[in-house]
């Protein structure tokens, strides 16, 4: 038996659902409108609401726009018009109704969404291979964030159809849920272009830059929120197990702990094991050491955590103490930080966006202290959000291997590290079956550390 969600949460959804739509059908003219020469619907959209400089100000970057785009034409075109029909379709495979009253319409839909995203990946993967990263006008991060993207919208896609098969239906859901989170970057980006070119004295191209680095958590907070408010109403939610081997998580908090010591004690202070490689600008300020700190501790604090969170407690006081005070810290070094290059644009909302959510994750969790299992959820959300540290290295070590500027490293590493453990908070709270990964939740008072 279903229970309906309330009226506002109806109107929510309904809203979110109908924005994507609308943008997937913007984006299926796209191709046209380059042919033709004229500006894409969208950023005709976005002129009229903010301005025409603000969209198309600066000569040079519309020139490498042009550029780009003509040189990956047939990609950006596969990607635009397969995506918004990908977009399209997926919006009304979340429609609860049509899968229960409707069913086979709801599986023609999913055949076309699941072909119409296979090939709108694959577009972007071509339009990407073609154009060097460093031609990217939002940065070179933002393209090995697209390139990220792509590959996991197509595992995520990958891992729903498998479940589908096996007549798997909640791990299903979940999939398609992280698969649309996926999507809905697309539209988002062009919302927070909207509202922070209202805000900030930013043209598209920095808004971009900067909104690159908090697009991947952002769209899957709103997927987790329709998988709460929505999907469990629909049908019961898979309990909340690891989508991480214990022991490969152990090894990635101790390497975070001396990660965050080194980058935001000692770096900030002259003993920076990496001076002969960046400079003092990509260095955080003397101020990060109120993060370092609380961060170190934290870390530990969050593997003792994550078991009693997968049962549905919540976490310590002193363990949500530790994480405001890290939250606290991330939003002074947000405030030290200066200059208008991308780079550090996307430094500076990836600081303010990081430390302005886990200081509302701790706020929460010290409010509402419920065991029941909505809340377990978010909190399994909120904990591994605190975790994003832990893989700056290996993702540091990886990009490092393209030649790009320390800065433009640095930006990279910031906006895969918090998406890397956005998706993986999401598939650890709704219990989504990883490859490889037993489907185990540790015992109660039993430690990851």
């Amino acid at each position: 038996m279903t229970t309906a969600p309330s009226r506002s949460v109806r109107a929510l959804a309904l809203l979110a659902l109908l924005v994507a739509a609308l943008f997937g059908l913007a984006s299926l003219v796209y191709p046209i409108s380059m042919l033709q020469g004229q500006w894409p619907l969208v950023s005709q959209l976005m002129a009229a609401l903010v301005s025409r400089d603000f969209v198309m100000g600066d000569p040079q970057t519309v020139q490498q726009v042009i550029h780009n785009y003509t040189r990956g034409f047939l990609g950006i075109s596969a990607h635009t018009a397969l995506g918004g029909l990908a977009l399209s379709a997926c919006t009304l495979q979340f429609l609860p109704t049509l899968r229960r009253r409707h069913p086979h319409v709801h599986r023609v839909v999913g055949m076309v969404a699941v072909g119409s995203t296979v090939g709108a990946m694959i577009g972007a993967m071509a339009y990407l291979w073609v154009t060097p990263a460093i031609d990217n006008v939002s940065g070179p991060a933002f393209a090995a964030a697209l390139w990220l993207q792509a590959v996991t919208t197509l595992l995520s896609l990958g891992l729903a159809v498998a479940s589908i098969r096996r007549r798997e239906i909640r791990a299903h859901m979940g999939w398609m849920a992280l698969m649309m989170a996926s999507l809905m970057t697309a539209p988002l980006l062009r919302i927070g272009d909207v509202i922070v070119g209202w805000l900030l004295p930013l043209n598209l191209t920095q808004t971009t830059a900067g909104l690159a680095a908090i697009l991947m958590p952002q769209a899957v907070l709103l997927m987790a929120w329709w998988m709460q408010r929505v999907g469990r109403l629909n049908m019961p939610l898979l309990p909340p197990q690891l989508s991480m081997l214990p022991a490969a998580l152990r090894a990635l908090v101790w390497l975070g702990v001396g990660t965050v010591l080194h980058e935001g004690l000692l770096a900030p202070w002259g003993l920076d094991a990496l001076a002969h490689w960046r400079g003092a600008d990509v260095r955080l300020p003397g101020i990060a050491g109120i993060w370092a700190v609380s961060s170190a501790v934290l870390l530990p604090s969050l593997l003792r955590e994550l078991p009693e969170v997968l049962r549905g407690r919540p976490m310590s006081a002193r363990t949500l103490l530790l994480m405001a005070t890290a939250a606290c810290g991330a939003l002074a070094v947000a405030g030290q930080l200066q200059g208008q290059s991308l780079d550090q644009i996307g430094h500076r909302f990836y600081w303010a966006a990081f430390g302005a959510s886990s200081l509302a994750w701790s706020v929460a969790g010290m409010l509402w202290r419920d065991g029941n299992r909505v809340q377990a959820n978010w909190r399994i959300l909120g904990l591994m959000n605190g975790l994003t540290p832990t893989v700056w290295l290996p993702y540091a070590l990886a990009l490092g291997l393209t030649g790009w500027p320390a800065a433009t490293i640095t930006t990279g590493v910031l906006t895969l590290s918090w998406g890397f453990f956005a998706w993986h908070g999401f598939v650890t709270a709704f219990g989504m079956p990883m490859p490889g990964v037993p489907a185990t939740t540790p015992q109660t008072g039993q430690s990851l550390a």
